[in-house]
């Protein structure tokens, strides 16, 4: 395919047929491994199918997806890239942790205890070192 010939949208969609053939392949040889391999390359997988999901809707300039469309496995290289990009990914989670705990906890300031509704004000007669007639309820 003559990727000059080819004009914005058409290399942009055939950059994106390529990806996703080369993840269709990725995915056949990633199920016939054991399950434990395959948990080792899960990750992998989903950022790979996260880096398709952004091709998808990405309208890179014709430079761009033509030099991309070049490679022999422009997803593998895309992946590649992003394994070795420095992220905050981990801080970003703790970050999601440390709110959403906030939230809970904070939820459990504002309401009162389950606790609460278990406490039964004191019935006449019975105060202080007063015992009951009967444990029971009344019939």
């Amino acid at each position: 395919m003559d990727a000059i010939s080819l004009d914005k949208a058409q290399l942009n969609d055939a950059l994106y047929e390529k990806m996703a053939g080369e993840q269709q392949k990725y995915r056949a040889w990633l199920i016939t491994l054991p399950p434990d391999e395959i948990l080792d390359h899960a990750a992998e997988f989903v950022v790979r199918e996260d880096i398709l999901v952004e091709m998808e809707a990405l309208e890179l300039p014709p430079e761009q997806a033509a030099a991309l469309l070049a490679s022999a496995t422009p997803l593998t290289a895309v992946c590649r890239e992003w394994n070795s990009v420095e992220t905050h990914h981990m801080e970003d989670l703790r970050d999601v942790i440390e709110d959403y705990t906030e939230k809970l906890a904070s939820k459990g300031r504002e309401r009162p205890s389950v606790l609460d509704g278990l406490k039964r004000p004191p019935q006449q007669g019975q105060g202080r070192g007063t015992p009951s007639k009967h444990s029971g309820p009344e019939l």
